[in-house]
């Protein structure tokens, strides 16, 4: 299995899971043979349907995210078939079907590492690639069933912003309203002033002023 975690600038995460799809189909993945195309692509809707739900369940019990320490369940992952040896969409001739899990999310607030936990029972190994704010970690992770990645510093993210302190539309429409509502105030203090020192000046002319 192969994970990707790609970390953007503004809190929020992409990951990319690679899944032969025998760590699901057998509890000894090496006792089958690699899946050909035709096992997913003779499948009827219903079957793909059981089949991602399959997957989903495999990748949400043997991997774990952690954030800071705390543990957090992995987000629903959308499942794709692919070509397991160029990871090029799935065609009819392909010898070895993968299956690829994309998943997004929100970092929590402040958070500062990243690690993933891989279960016991996965019953194979992990890659783990990290890029942050599109910079590419060269150094690939190995993690074995039962261990734990270290720590991946999230150094270059900025914090997701929390719900509570996102200025919500409401707020936004008050705002315009305040800002428009100055503007008349200001507006009509001005006319007014301008009025009153027309008037002034007006009314202390000599009676030899403006004449030819």
């Amino acid at each position: 299995m192969t994970v990707e975690a790609e970390f953007g600038s503004a809190g929020a995460y992409t990951l990319r899971i690679n899944v032969d799809p025998r760590t699901f189909l057998a509890a000894d993945p090496t006792s089958l043979p690699p899946v050909p195309a035709s096992w997913y692509l003779e499948q009827t809707p219903e079957q793909v349907a059981a089949t991602h739900e399959k997957a989903q369940q495999y990748l949400a019990s043997s991997l774990g995210l952690l954030f800071d320490g705390k543990k957090t369940i992995l987000p629903v992952c959308k499942i794709k078939a692919m070509d397991g040896a160029d990871n090029t969409p799935l065609k009819a001739d392909t010898q070895e079907v993968h299956l690829l899990g994309t998943a997004h999310g929100q970092l929590p607030v402040n958070s500062a590492t990243f690690q993933v936990e891989f279960a016991k029972d996965a019953n194979t190994s992990l890659i783990l690639l990290h890029s942050q704010a599109g910079k590419t970690d060269l150094r690939p992770r190995v993690v074995f069933p039962g261990e734990t990645s270290p720590p991946f510093q999230l150094h270059i993210v900025a914090a997701a912003v929390s719900p509570v302190d996102a200025p919500s539309s409401k707020t936004n429409e008050i705002y315009l309203i305040i800002a428009i509502s100055l503007a008349c105030i200001v507006g009509i203090v001005g006319w007014v002033l301008l009025n009153r020192y027309r008037h002034h000046h007006r009314g202390h002319r000599r009676p030899g002023d403006g004449r030819m």
